[in-house]
């Protein structure tokens, strides 16, 4: 198997509903999610897949087969064989399902898009312009390989930049009083020199929708001092780690000190 593994985060965006609203559940993000490169496909472990996006996964053990059962469509493919069908229908494939220590790997494109996904990549090497272009929609993080896996119900709706913006000054808020222990006033001018709690005051009031370094399709980023993430669907504010082990967290306001951060 000419391969090559990758650090790569992996993120799924589900269909499914939360308790019957029309919006998404939260996205699944998994780190390090051990993606395989053969021939320039990407091929995943099939049950991390197919069961994160709730299709049912069977195994035949004597035919070396797998079946993949999600709502009307059923998926089947036999390892070392390039051509699966999709409903009865054979769609021939480039590089074949394998077994890949000891783990069923499968081509994500295929499945993805059988499973009426879509699948973006991004390599990791753009950089983002001040302009806020320059890179793909399908990231995370810069400077980190990732592949995004997208399916959403049709009646979501996603918040709009205003409303991402200030479900992340309303967090920020609540941060600031939790760590200062006193009440946000807003401040319009940038102190010459303020102390922590003025300028923070400054930088909470003045987000803006041109705040937004960009976007996916599912995330707004804004730069406030670190890297955080609004999830469209959800309004669930996330920020990201760029230490020596870099990470995805949600955002609690709430912590001891919530606008202090190591690295």
């Amino acid at each position: 198997m000419n391969c090559c593994c990758v650090l790569s985060w992996f993120s799924i965006n589900n269909r499914t509903y939360v308790s019957g609203a029309k919006i998404p559940r939260e996205i699944q993000i998994i780190k390090n999610a051990n993606i395989v490169i053969e021939n320039d496909r990407t091929l995943v472990p099939l049950r991390l897949i197919s069961e994160t996006l709730g299709a049912k996964v069977d195994w035949d053990g004597n035919a070396r087969k797998v079946t993949i059962s999600d709502g009307t469509n059923k998926i089947e493919l036999v390892i070392g064989n390039n051509q699966p069908t999709l409903n009865g229908k054979v769609i021939p494939i480039d590089v074949a399902p394998k077994i890949f220590n000891d783990y069923t790997y499968v081509p994500l494109r295929f499945i993805a898009e059988s499973l009426n996904c879509k699948v973006d990549w991004f390599d990791g090497n753009a950089m983002e312009q001040s302009d806020g272009s320059g890179v793909p929609m399908a990231h995370y993080v810069l400077r980190i390989p990732q592949v995004m896996v997208s399916r959403y119900p049709s009646g979501a709706v996603a918040l709009t930049a205003a409303e991402a913006v200030k479900k992340l000054q309303d967090q920020l808020i609540i941060a600031y009083e939790t760590q200062y222990n006193t009440k946000y006033q807003p401040v319009a001018t940038k102190p010459a020199n303020g102390s922590d709690d003025s300028n923070w005051e400054y930088t909470i009031a003045s987000l803006s929708v041109s705040s937004i370094t960009s976007n996916n399709d599912r995330f707004y980023f804004v730069y406030v001092d670190r890297d955080f993430m609004v999830d469209k669907y959800t309004g669930t504010v996330l920020w990201f780690y760029n230490g020596q082990v870099q990470k995805i967290f949600k955002f609690n306001p709430n912590s001891q000190y919530p606008l202090i951060w190591a690295g």
